[in-house]
């Protein structure tokens, strides 16, 4: 369910993209006012357009959001301030904490707002650390930092 809702997300958000750059271009004079103008094949385009569109929207949910495993050793009390500090030095709140399950959330509206709402992380305590669930790239910088701030010497 979550896929498809952030398939659905993903699919308004570039229909919206590319229409207010039509629409600028549009403004500026660069392109014609109407359909016909715009694209080679005028309104047959549109169909094509939207396909290619729900196709990214389709295939990004899978490359966009991922799972990670990350050691850190310790018990929990011991390493939960750790795991917080790391995460507000990436500008992210803690939103919930279910026993020893994490949720954070970026804190800046701006940037939540942007990434549409989709910015959440999630640590599932496992008996070698946590996993994360996530955006790809955030969870890639966030590993790193957490492997460095609990390495063994």
């Amino acid at each position: 369910m979550k896929y498809l809702v952030r398939s659905i997300k993903y699919f308004a958000y570039l229909a919206i993209i590319l229409c207010i750059f039509i629409v600028l271009l549009s403004v500026f004079g660069l392109i014609g006012n109407s359909v016909d103008e715009i694209f080679k094949n005028g309104a047959q385009s549109l169909w094509r357009i939207g396909l290619i569109l729900l196709v990214f929207a389709i295939i990004y949910p899978r490359m966009g959001f991922t799972t990670r495993k990350v050691y850190i050793p310790g018990a929990y009390g011991e390493i939960r301030e750790g795991v917080v500090d790391v995460m507000h030095d990436r500008s992210y709140v803690l939103e919930a904490e279910e026993g020893e399950n994490l949720k954070f959330r970026i804190q800046s509206p701006v940037i939540r707002a942007f990434r549409m709402f989709e910015d959440r992380i999630t640590f599932t305590r496992t008996a070698t650390g946590f996993e994360l669930e996530g955006p790809t790239k955030d969870l890639v910088r966030i590993v790193s930092s957490l492997e460095y701030k609990f390495r063994q010497e």
